[in-house]
């Protein structure tokens, strides 16, 4: 009987544990994709606010720098949580993708072209949807 017991223990504080592993790691996605949302309006923000003249250039170009340096950084903490595969490659396409638009959106700074610029911005609008949406159905998933 105590044996018995045991291992119902036992199970029980497994369950436990994967319980909590799981809230972990959905938590932490959120947290993570939530970030890199910030991090693609602040680039947005930054961009309009320039094409506008409301900020210097010298501005606009630390900010997106340091934008690229975060999401650099999202990437290699996202890539070391368990995410579900089928949402793993959508999460890391989006990223990749929000990271050339970034880098790209700086070039066009660099060169003072401010209609690229504008482009680079709806751009962000969609990757800022696309990860807004990831970060709702991954969740859900885990």
């Amino acid at each position: 009987m105590q044996l018995i017991q045991r291992h119902l223990y036992f199970l029980l504080l497994l369950l436990l544990l994967t319980a909590c592993g799981s809230k972990s790691t959905k938590d932490e996605l959120s947290k993570e994709l939530t970030s890199v949302k910030s991090w693609a309006a602040t680039a947005h923000f930054v961009g309009d606010a320039w094409i506008r003249k409301a900020v210097p250039t010298s501005y606009v170009k630390q900010t997106l720098v340091k934008t690229q340096e975060e999401l650099k950084t999202e990437t290699e903490t996202l890539s070391k949580l368990s995410i579900p595969t089928a949402n793993r490659s959508a999460i890391f396409k989006s990223l990749q993708q929000l990271q050339d638009t970034v880098s790209q959106m700086s070039k066009a700074v660099e060169k003072k072209n401010y209609q690229a610029v504008a482009q680079q911005i709806q751009q962000l609008s969609h990757q800022e949807q696309a990860i807004a949406k990831l970060s709702m159905t991954a969740g859900e998933q885990l």
